[in-house]
C-alpha cells in the first residue's frame, strides 16, 4: 500500500514540513500517515500563553511574576502576594507566498480564539509563601494553506500513484495505468513505467490545515529558603489536527490522446482530468510536568530555571484518499480509508534558563535560553505499524538546538503606563539545515498594558514571526525529473494580535 504522508502545521522553519507531502512507504497490510514531522509538531514551547510575556518576547522564565509562570516556571507563581486572575484572546494569521517554476501565488488564513486562562491562589504561611494556581493554555496554533495553479512541464503526480498491491494502486484503480505493468513488473522494471503520463499536465493544488494544541495545568510554588521558591506543575494536553487536501491535474493541451488498457482490460482514450482529494484527522491527548526554580534578589534580579518533561501523547488518526479520473469515454472513482489508527509519541524534554534584572522600580531586561534534543523525539506504543524506522530517521535527520529570547518591559513613571518589546530566535531542529539561517524562525513582538486602579490591567501585543521553508507537492519516482519539478519554495509570515485582561484581588 502506499504510505502517503501529509505534515502540514504552523511555524516551523524545516525542510519538508509546511504542506509537505513526500516519501512513499510500502507495505501489503495497511495505510498509514507517520512520519517524523508528527513528533516534530507537538514538540516546541507555547507562544500563546499570555499577552504580556508575547510583548516580552516571552522571555519569561527569569522573570515569572505573573499566573502565566503556571506555564513559563512555576516556581515564580511563589513571588504572588494576592489572588490573580487572567484572560487573554489572539488573532492569528499566516500568509505564505509559495513558488513553482517562477510563479508566486499567495495563500493566507486568520482566526480568533481564547488562548489563556489562568487563576492564581495565595495561601497564608507562617514564612514565605505558598501559591496555587490552575489554568488553561493553547499553547500552539495549527492554520495554513496554500492554492497554487501551475503548468508542470516536466513532472505528473500519477507515477507516484503506482503501488505493487493492487489495493493500493491508485493509479491501476483510477485507469491511469495499463496492463503493461505486469510484464513490466516480470521482467524486473518498475512498475510505474506502465503509467503514461508524465508530464505537460495543469496542476491545481488547494491545501488547507487548522487544529491546535492545549493545555490544561495545575500547579504551584513553595519558597524553601529566603527569596528561593520552587514550584511544580502537572499538564493536561489535549488538541486536534486537520489537514486537507485537493490536487487536479488536467491535460489542458491535448498532449495524451493514447488509448489506456487498464481494469478488466477495458480501454481508456483519451486522459482528460485526475483529481485526488485526502483528508488526514488527528484527535491528540496526553499530559507532561513542568518543576522550575527561581531566585528574586529583592525584585532587582532574578534567576530561573525550568524543566519540561516530555509529552506523553497518544494520537488517533482517520486518514481518507478518494481519486477520481476522467477520460473521453469513461469516468472512475476510486477511495480508501483507514480509520481508529493509534499509536503513542514521546516528544523531547525542554531545559529553559532565564535570567532578569530591574535597574530601576519602572524598567526591566530579560532573557531565556533553551536546550532542546531533537534526536529523543520518540515513536512509542503503535497498533499497526512497526516504529523503528520511524526513530531511526529522527536520530540521522535532526539535531539538538539552543534557542534563545530577550525583551524588555518599561513603566512609565506615575501613569501606569508600560510599554513592552522583544526578539526570539529558533533555529532549525533539522541537521541540514545548519548555518542556513533562512530556515530559521526570527520573531519580533511589541505590547503595551495599562493598570487601572492597582488591580485591572489590560494589555496588547503584536508579534511577527518570518522564514523561509520548502515542501515537496509529490516524489516523482523517475530520477531524471528534477526536484525543481515538484518542490514548492515557501515565505512565510505569521502575525499575532493578542489583548489580555488581569484582575488582581
Amino acid at each position: 500500500m502506499t504510505h502517503l504522508i501529509a505534515s502540514v502545521y504552523l511555524e516551523d522553519n524545516m525542510k519538508r514540513v509546511m504542506f509537505i507531502l513526500i516519501l512513499f512507504f510500502f507495505s501489503s497490510t495497511a495505510v498509514y500517515a507517520q512520519i517524523v514531522e508528527d513528533a516534530l509538531r507537538l514538540t516546541h514551547s507555547g507562544n500563546l500563553v499570555s499577552t504580556r510575556s508575547a510583548g516580552m518576547g516571552n522571555a519569561f522564565v527569569g522573570l515569572a511574576d505573573d499566573a502565566s509562570a503556571l506555564y513559563w516556571n512555576p516556581a515564580g507563581l511563589g513571588q504572588l502576594r494576592v489572588r490573580e486572575f487572567s484572560v487573554g484572546l489572539s488573532n492569528v494569521g499566516m500568509n505564505n507566498d509559495a513558488s513553482m517554476f517562477g510563479q508566486t501565488f499567495n495563500g493566507s488564513t486568520r482566526g480568533t480564539s481564547l488562548t489563556n486562562l489562568n487563576l492564581a491562589i495565595p495561601f497564608p504561611v507562617a514564612r514565605g509563601s505558598f501559591v496555587f494556581a490552575a489554568g488553561y493554555n493553547r499553547l500552539l496554533d495549527y492554520q495554513g494553506t496554500i492554492q497554487m495553479d501551475v503548468f508542470n512541464p516536466q513532472s505528473s503526480i500519477q507515477a507516484s500513484l503506482f503501488n505493487s498491491d493492487e489495493e493500493y494502486d491508485f493509479a491501476w484503480n483510477l485507469g491511469l495505468e495499463d496492463t503493461l505493468v505486469l510484464s513490466y513488473i516480470d521482467e524486473g522494471q518498475p512498475g510505474w513505467f506502465a503509467i503514461p503520463v508524465a508530464n505537460r499536465v495543469q496542476q491545481t493544488i488547494d491545501q488547507f490545515e487548522q487544529g491546535s494544541l492545549n493545555q490544561w495545568s495545575f500547579g504551584g510554588s513553595i519558597e524553601v529558603a529566603h527569596n528561593a521558591m520552587v514550584g511544580l506543575s502537572l499538564n493536561i494536553l489535549s488538541g486536534s489536527y486537520r489537514y486537507d487536501r485537493l490536487f487536479l491535474e488536467e491535460d489542458i493541451n491535448n498532449v495524451w490522446q493514447d488509448e489506456i488498457v487498464g481494469i478488466d482490460d477495458v480501454t481508456r482514450t483519451d486522459f482528460q482530468l485526475l483529481e485526488l482529494e485526502e483528508f488526514w484527522d488527528q484527535n491528540l491527548s496526553g499530559w507532561n510536568m513542568r518543576i522550575g526554580f527561581l531566585y528574586n534578589m529583592n525584585d532587582k534580579a532574578r534567576f530561573g530555571m525550568s524543566v519540561q518533561t516530555a509529552h506523553m501523547i497518544a494520537v488517533n488518526e482517520n486518514y481518507s484518499k478518494i481519486g477520481y479520473s476522467r477520460f473521453s469515454d469513461a469516468n472512475l472513482r476510486y477511495e480508501l480509508n483507514v480509520d481508529n489508527n493509534n499509536y503513542d509519541i514521546i516528544t523531547t524534554p525542554i531545559y529553559s534558563f532565564g535570567a532578569s534584572w530591574s535597574p530601576t522600580t519602572f524598567a526591566t531586561i530579560s532573557g531565556d535560553i533553551e536546550l532542546v534534543d531533537y534526536t529523543d523525539m520518540e515513536f512509542g506504543t503503535t497498533n499497526n505499524f512497526d516504529a523503528t524506522p520511524l526513530n531511526r530517521d529522527i536520530r540521522r535527520l535532526f539535531r539538538a538546538t539552543n534557542n534563545f529570547r530577550v525583551g524588555g518591559e518599561f513603566t512609565v513613571p506615575n501613569t501606569g503606563l508600560s510599554l513592552r518589546a522583544g526578539f526570539g530566535y529558533r533555529y532549525s531542529p533539522w541537521k541540514a539545515d545548519e548555518g542556513r539561517t533562512d530556515y530559521d524562525v526570527k520573531t519580533l513582538s511589541a505590547g503595551v498594558g495599562y493598570m487601572f486602579e492597582n488591580n485591572f490591567t489590560l494589555h496588547l501585543a503584536y508579534t511577527m514571526s518570518d522564514f523561509e521553508t520548502f515542501s515537496y507537492n509529490y516524489t516523482d519516482p523517475d530520477i531524471d525529473v528534477p526536484v525543481s519539478a515538484f518542490r514548492v519554495d515557501q515565505e512565510i509570515n505569521i502575525s499575532r494580535l493578542m489583548v489580555g485582561i488581569v484582575y488582581r484581588f
